[in-house]
């Protein structure tokens, strides 16, 4: 049975949403704070977690601030405590959403989305994705993921956890002396595995260095004013991310530089570029676990946690 959400609270959550951007000029913190709006929650800590992810994690043009956020709202929901048909439920919950804001938006990559002389199609992303959010948590989703995928996931989750093995986790782990590790952190951050959801999109362990790049540094805009100023500047074609016009543009900043860092390294940031695996076929999973990917992944893990203490202690 699918969920349609009220008229009206459409209405209200992309009113929200609209005046949350307005005010703070960037994705994924202006969605995840309407989320805790919506739900009557203050939880600063959870916004400047994405103050380095607007551009496509990092500016790096992947994927978009209205799949992050959400994913974590997910996260915290569900962990990977509840499990259902050899995977944790929030890989139902997280593929669902990522197909109803894919579908709504036409692309999940915030470089096919974004336009910056004409930001309509950012504007309708952030608008909509809490309203999708809401919708995806009241449908049954155990479908999401068709049979043969689900095969191939489920045998990858059991080989990362029999290897004690959580990309995002990882990182925070090493960084437990950085930022304030919780369960609430691991919770929030669960989906982050074999690049987002095992898509093998952006590498999970560089999503956290950004994650802890924001936990760390992350200050919060709250001005209709100085956004105003940044998106005006955006559509004349200058630099809006420098760093005085937006709180939040320090922390991007940041986060892209540990980006260039990245590619440097090892390539690119996509998970399926660095393994050369496909998660969604059994094949690729074979692959990765006889190319001893664990290992590799954790030697990953550990380079950006260290490269993410050297960035902040020259921030």
């Amino acid at each position: 049975m699918q969920y349609n959400l009220r008229t009206n609270m459409k209405s209200a959550y992309r009113a929200r949403s609209l005046d949350n951007l307005l005010r703070m000029g960037h994705c994924d913190p202006a969605v995840m704070q309407t989320m805790l709006d919506i739900n009557h929650s203050e939880q600063e800590g959870l916004v400047k977690l994405m103050a380095g992810m607007p551009g496509g994690i990092g500016n790096t043009g992947f994927e978009c601030g209205g799949i992050t956020s959400p994913l974590v709202i997910l996260g915290l929901r569900h962990g990977l405590r509840e499990m259902h048909d050899g995977l944790p439920l929030i890989f139902d919950q997280g593929h669902a959403y990522f197909w109803h804001f894919s579908n709504e938006n036409c692309a999940s990559f915030c470089k096919a989305i974004q336009n910056p002389r004409f930001p309509v199609r950012c504007i309708h992303a952030v608008r909509h994705s809490p309203e999708l959010l809401a919708e995806t948590l009241e449908n049954d989703n155990r479908l999401a993921i068709p049979a043969e995928q689900r095969e191939a996931y489920s045998h990858l989750y059991g080989h990362l956890k029999q290897n004690n093995f959580h990309c995002a986790h990882a990182v925070f782990q090493l960084l437990g002396n950085t930022v304030p590790v919780n369960q609430e952190l691991l919770d929030a951050t669960s989906p982050f595995m074999g690049g987002t959801l095992f898509k093998g999109l952006t590498c999970s362990a560089f999503t956290a260095g950004v994650m802890a790049i924001g936990l760390k540094i992350g200050e919060i805009e709250n001005s209709y004013l100085r956004v105003t100023r940044m998106l005006a500047l955006m559509v004349s074609g200058g630099n809006a991310f420098s760093d005085g016009l937006n709180k939040f543009n320090p922390t991007l900043n940041t986060g892209h530089r540990l980006s260039k860092w990245f590619r440097t390294e090892f390539g690119s940031t996509q998970c399926q570029a660095i393994t050369q695996c496909d998660f969604s076929c059994k094949a690729g999973v074979v692959k990765y676990i006889s190319d001893d990917g664990v290992n590799r992944c954790r030697r990953i893990a550990k380079m950006v946690a260290e490269q993410v203490q050297n960035i902040l202690k020259e921030t």
